[in-house]
C-alpha cells in the first residue's frame, strides 16, 4: 500500500457522518465531517459549523473571500 493510500485510508477512518437539516438547502440530508465540528452537506455541498449549546445546531459558514483594494473598497 502506498503512502498516499495509507494517508487517505486514515482520513476516511476519522470521518464522521450524521444526519440533519442543512441550513443552506433546508433538506434533511447526510452531513460529513473530516475536521472536527465542520461538516459538508452531501446534497448541496454547503459548509456548516456544528455548535453544541444544550442542543446540536448546524450553522452555515460563508467561505466567500472578499478582495479589498487600497481605498478600502471591495473589488
Amino acid at each position: 500500500m502506498s503512502k498516499k493510500s495509507i494517508i487517505f485510508a486514515d482520513i476516511i477512518k476519522k470521518a464522521k457522518m450524521v444526519d440533519g437539516v442543512c441550513p443552506h438547502c433546508s433538506e434533511h440530508t447526510l452531513l460529513i465531517s473530516v475536521v472536527m465540528d465542520y461538516y459538508r452537506c452531501l446534497t448541496c455541498g454547503g459548509d456548516i459549523e456544528q455548535k453544541v449549546n444544550g442542543k446540536i445546531s448546524y450553522l452555515p459558514i460563508d467561505l466567500h473571500v472578499e478582495e479589498i483594494n487600497k481605498d478600502g473598497k471591495e473589488i
